[in-house]
Order: C-alpha cells, then sequence, then structure tokens
C-alpha cells in the first residue's frame, strides 16, 4: 500500500509538471486574445448587453462603459488591442465617439460612423505586475423606445488583442495552475489503478495534451472555466479511480487490462468533453432554455411545449429533467448541471458496450475498442455541443435499457430484471418523443428477433421484453404523453390542411392561372414544393457519412462480414439486428417520404436522430471488426490500426470544432 501511495505522489508531481509545460507551450503557440460576440463574455467583461444578431452576424451594444479584464496576462511584452465598432444611429441621431482606454488611462478617441471601423491602441511593457483591463467608453447613449429602455452606446462585433512584438509569452498563473491540478490528478489516479508506469506515462500526457488545447485557448485562460475545470477533473479521476477499486473488490481480483482500458477511456472522455463544452467561447444555443425548463419542473410544472423548425408545436419531455432534479441541491448553475449529467449518462451508457460484448463473445479486445469509438462519434458532439441535451439524455438512457436485454436472463424467475427493465425503458420513453418511437420500435424488433431467431432459450427472454415494453409504454402515456390530447388533435387538424395546400399549386388571382406566383424562399427553384429523391437519398447518405465518420463504418462492415461468414445468431447478434432494422426503417421512411420542404429540416434532424439512437449497433459491429483484422494477421493488423487511428482523427475533428 505505502508503494502505491508513493508511485501515486510521483505520477502526480510528473503529471502537474507535463500540465503546465503542455499549457505553457499551447499559449506561446498562439497568446492572441479573440472575443467571440456570439458567446458568454460575464466571466471578463461587464457593460455589454447580450449578444444579438444581423443575419449570421454576431455583435452586441455596449452601455456608456463597457470594461474587459484580462486578469493575468502576461505584461513583460507589448500588447496591441482593437475594437470593430459603430454607432448604428438614425441620421436623426449624432453619432457617438468611442474612447478606448488601458488600465484606467486617458484612451483614444474614435468618431463612430454606421459602417464597422477599428479603433486599436497600444499597451506599453508593465514589468512586475499582470493583468490588463480594456475600457470602451461612449461619448453618449441613446434609447431606442419604451419597448427597449436600454441605454445604448456603440455595436461591437469584434474585440482582439495581441502580442505586438516577438518574444515568449506565458500564460496567466491560475491557467497553469489547473493545468497542474489535471495532470496531476490523472498521474495519481492512473497510478493508483496499478497501470503500468509506461501506460501512467502516455495517458497523463495525453490528458495534458488535451486539456491545454482548451485551457490555453481564447479568453479561457482569464475566465470561469478554471475554477470549474478544477472541480471536474478532482471528481472525475477520483471516481475513475474508486471505480476501479469497486470493480475489483467485487471481483475479488485484479481488473484486466481492457477493463482499466474501458474505465479510463471513459473517464478521460468524460472530462475532455466537460472541459470544450463549458469554456467561455463555446455558444449556449439551446443549454439556457433547457435550464429554464429544468426551473419549470424544480417548481412543479411537468407538462408544456416546444416549437420544432417546422414551427409545429410537440410535447417537449422531461425524463431529463426529472433525473437531473435530485443534483439540483449542488448547484444553481443549472446550464453547466445539465451539461454534466448528459455528458456523465452518456459515458456511463456507451462503457455498457464492453459488458455487453464480453457477455455475448468473451471478446474483450472488441469490447474496449467499441466504447473508444462511442467518444470519438461526430454525431455525439453535434447533439450535445447543440444543447440538444433531452435527446442525448434519451439515447443514452434508451442504450442502457438495450444493454439490460443484452446482459439479463429475463426469464420468469427474476422478476427484478423484468421491473429494472420496465423502469429503465419508462425514463427512456418520456425522455424525448424520437427515442419514445426509436426505443419502442427497437424492442419490438428485439421481441420478434428472440422469438423468431432465438430458438427456445430465448423465447422466455422474448415474452419478458415484450411484457416490459407494454408495461413501459403504458406507464410512460399515462405519466406524461397523454397529458396532451389537444396538441395532437390540432396536429390531426394541419395535417389535413396541409396535405390540401400540398396538392393544389400555388396560383394568382387570375382566373387562368397563367401567371403563378414567385416561389417562396424555402422552396426550390422553379416553384417546387418538393426535393426529388435522388437529392433526398444522396443527402441522406452524406450525413450518414458525416455523424459517423467513414473509418467507423469501414470497420462495422468488415464486423457484418465477420458475422455473416461465421454464421452467429446469439443474443448480441438479434440486439443489433433490431437496432439495424429500426434504423433502416425509420431511415427509409425518412428518405422516400413527400419531402415538403416544409418538413425537410425536421427530416434531416430525424435522420440524425434515428442514427444517433442507433449507432450502438455500428460501435459493436465495429469493434469485432476491429479486434478480427488485429488478430487475422500482420496486413490485416495494419488495416485495423488505419482504420482506428482515422476514426481518432474524425473525433478529435469534432472534440477541436467545440473550441475554435
Amino acid at each position: 500500500m505505502i508503494r502505491l501511495v508513493i508511485r501515486a505522489a510521483v505520477a502526480a508531481v510528473i503529471g502537474a509538471i507535463l500540465g503546465v509545460v503542455f499549457v505553457v507551450a499551447s499559449y506561446a503557440r498562439n497568446p492572441a486574445i479573440d472575443l467571440n460576440m456570439d458567446a458568454d463574455l460575464s466571466a471578463v467583461a461587464t457593460g455589454f448587453y447580450p449578444p444579438e444578431h444581423d443575419g449570421p452576424h454576431a455583435f452586441v451594444w455596449t452601455m456608456r462603459r463597457a470594461d474587459v479584464s484580462l486578469a493575468g496576462i502576461d505584461r513583460r511584452v507589448n500588447w496591441s488591442c482593437s475594437v470593430r465598432f459603430r454607432g448604428a444611429r438614425s441620421n436623426a441621431i449624432p453619432q457617438p465617439r468611442l474612447t478606448l482606454a488601458a488600465d484606467g488611462g486617458p484612451g483614444s478617441v474614435f468618431e463612430a460612423t454606421n459602417e464597422f471601423s477599428e479603433a486599436g491602441i497600444a499597451i506599453p511593457i508593465r514589468r512586475g505586475t499582470s493583468g490588463l483591463t480594456l475600457s470602451l467608453t461612449s461619448s453618449s447613449v441613446m434609447v431606442p423606445g419604451q419597448s427597449d429602455p436600454r441605454a445604448l452606446g456603440v455595436q461591437v462585433d469584434r474585440i482582439a488583442c495581441r502580442p505586438s512584438e516577438g518574444g515568449f509569452v506565458l500564460p496567466p498563473a491560475r491557467a497553469m495552475q489547473t493545468a497542474a491540478i489535471g495532470g496531476g490528478a490523472f498521474g495519481a489516479a492512473l497510478a493508483g489503478m496499478g497501470l503500468p508506469a509506461v501506460a501512467v506515462l502516455a495517458g497523463t500526457a495525453f490528458v495534458s495534451a488535451a486539456q491545454a488545447h482548451v485551457v490555453a485557448n481564447g479568453i479561457s485562460p482569464f475566465g470561469s472555466l478554471l475554477s470549474k475545470a478544477d472541480g471536474f477533473v478532482v471528481w472525475i479521476a477520483g471516481l475513475m479511480l474508486v471505480s476501479a477499486w469497486l470493480f475489483e473488490a467485487a471481483r475479488k481480483r485484479p481488473l484486466r487490462n481492457a477493463a482499466r482500458f474501458v474505465v479510463v477511456c471513459s473517464a478521460v472522455s468524460l472530462y475532455l468533453k466537460l472541459l470544450a463544452l463549458v469554456q467561455p467561447s463555446k455558444p449556449l444555443v439551446d443549454a439556457v432554455f433547457h435550464a429554464h425548463r429544468f426551473e419549470w419542473v424544480l417548481a412543479g410544472r411537468f407538462y408544456f411545449t416546444q416549437l420544432s423548425t417546422s414551427a409545429t408545436p410537440f410535447p417537449y419531455a422531461i425524463g431529463l429533467y426529472l433525473f437531473a432534479a435530485p443534483w439540483s441541491w449542488i448547484t444553481r448553475d443549472y446550464v453547466t448541471l445539465l451539461r454534466v449529467v448528459v455528458c456523465a449518462t452518456e459515458v456511463a451508457a456507451g462503457a455498457l458496450l464492453y459488458p455487453m460484448i464480453v457477455r455475448a463473445w468473451g471478446d474483450r479486445l472488441a469490447g474496449a475498442i467499441g466504447v473508444a469509438l462511442v467518444s470519438l462519434l461526430p454525431l455525439s458532439f453535434g447533439v450535445v455541443g447543440n444543447a440538444n441535451l433531452t435527446n442525448a439524455f434519451g439515447q443514452s438512457v434508451a442504450l442502457a435499457a438495450m444493454a439490460l436485454v443484452t446482459v439479463w436472463a429475463l426469464t420468469p424467475d427474476k422478476p427484478g430484471q423484468v421491473i429494472g427493465l420496465v423502469l429503465v425503458s419508462t425514463l427512456a420513453f418520456i425522455s424525448h418523443i424520437s427515442t419514445f418511437a426509436l426505443l419502442m420500435a427497437t424492442l419490438a424488433a428485439t421481441w420478434l428477433l428472440f422469438r423468431w431467431l432465438g430458438g427456445p432459450s430465448l423465447r422466455q427472454a422474448a415474452r419478458s421484453v415484450l411484457l416490459a415494453t407494454i408495461v413501459a409504454v403504458l406507464l410512460a402515456v399515462a405519466l406524461y404523453w397523454g397529458h396532451f390530447g389537444s396538441v395532437y388533435r390540432t396536429q390531426i387538424s394541419r395535417l389535413g390542411i396541409a396535405t390540401t395546400v400540398v396538392s393544389t399549386p400555388p396560383m394568382s388571382e387570375g382566373a387562368t392561372g397563367a401567371n403563378p406566383k414567385p416561389a417562396a424562399a424555402d422552396q426550390p427553384a422553379l416553384g417546387r414544393t418538393t426535393i426529388p429523391l435522388m437529392g433526398r437519398t444522396m443527402e441522406a447518405a452524406r450525413q450518414t457519412i458525416a455523424n459517423f465518420g467513414w473509418p467507423v463504418l469501414v470497420l462495422a462492415a468488415i464486423g457484418v462480414w465477420r458475422l455473416w461468414a461465421t454464421h452467429v445468431c446469439d443474443r448480441l447478434v438479434l440486439v443489433v439486428a433490431a437496432w439495424g432494422a429500426t434504423g433502416a426503417a425509420f431511415l427509409m421512411a425518412s428518405v422516400l417520404g413527400p419531402g415538403n420542404v416544409r418538413y425537410q429540416q425536421d427530416a434531416w434532424e430525424f435522420i440524425s436522430r434515428v442514427e444517433h439512437a442507433t449507432s450502438p449497433a455500428a460501435f459493436v459491429l465495429a469493434g469485432l471488426g476491429a479486434s478480427w483484422a488485429w488478430h487475422a494477421g500482420m496486413w490485416w493488423r495494419l488495416v485495423s490500426g488505419a482504420l482506428l487511428f482515422g476514426a481518432m482523427v474524425v473525433g478529435a475533428r469534432a472534440w477541436l470544432a467545440w473550441i475554435h
């Protein structure tokens, strides 16, 4: 025990050093600071109103005075800062003058116009001190009107600071502290798990290098990310270590290397996802919306609707909010809380692929690879990054339900297992409307395949799956979906109207119809109201490749070939087939449908939801394909390694897109 503690302490010191080295190197490579006007600037700025948009262009209004505080910025070098601004006044209102000053100095004055122009200021060296405060003061303000009583100074769409001369620029001391804590925590935890020294060093170096890309990027070294990152890494590294110890205590023997990899991979994935997700430059998108709905649920309001992209109202499921409610006592930052719950649930559900594969096939390498590929799925980054949090949570719970179907016997002598499947499935059903449809179809397909192809050994399990599905659906309808009868009646009546409109081409007021009205902006050229089938098919294929990444699809194809060649038809194969059948059926329905442009955006989003829900099948097959190729000889091993490396590159690009 003493030896293990010493190893952990040494690894913590080495990890802390690596953390500092990587963050210093990453920051020195690009110390420039560009404030994203579409992000939350409250951690470093005061006197700015919330962001607004002019089309895709984001900007903020200042109050009479606004300040940007960059605590800890290296003042051993000269800096230059610039602001792109405009007055945005009508002809009847005089344009203001903007005073740009640093550290309370007199500053420089710039005349505003109705076009964006650049204001710049040089920041001299101040040795022995650190930090910079940039002040923007407007000579006059305007109040738009009674409905908008804000006192508006100038519009700003860019604030940037850069070192104006060569030289080595250090990150703020607080950023180096966070990097040291991150590297040290993971180093100590990896060593505490009893991993070999090479694995501890490699894992710690990887975490230190990855976190440096976030901690040293943009305004992250100066904002609230650092305190959040400290809490994340301590808790995650600690839970990783405790989880490994508990698994070993339960099994009364050390974990195998593949199982340790799954624990480490899951913890690292959770940390890096949260780190990138909560950095200040990351737009909140719908995260604030979810926080408000969470407050409604906490206040006892459980039934509400939301508009889709086609302005169609639908019931908004609350499974995520109910699951997160017990944790609300920890923090009032509900945006971060919901993100943590969603990411943690996603990682935990992905880790369930390991026992599913090992229990069915005994292939630990395939199980470990499948779990690793879950953390690299580009589609997941898009879903969570765009704050589709209820959908991501619902998919995770649905995967947990299918894991229970795969791992548990579900025989009549074990009623607790059936009850557990009912509870998990019910939570999934009330977590998202697409999860309700997709999981119900997947469970129904599983029942049918178990009964049809599973043989006598799966007949009892098939009955249990059917019973659990029926009970869970009834509970979900009684508890939630059944409370929206008026919404459903409205949609049925609107569908009838939509059918009439689509079947009759829009015409001008003339009786002959010789001069049709121009096509609406959201319609294809020549007045079409639908997208051609070939166009929908090609777009769906492109979307699928982008959602999964081509390396995963190739590995999954190898896995399908191996199952076909070996004629395996066990419990896991039937579950994978149920996922595949469900995905194929819903994808065909989305692509072969009428394709009316009014609902096409909903169709594209639904394709992503279908592929997200059925993605575990691809990971199971890809893990099998990669494992078989790895053991099939030198050339196949090279193919497996190249495809896995390609999957890592695709996943890394998706993760980095969150940061930049």
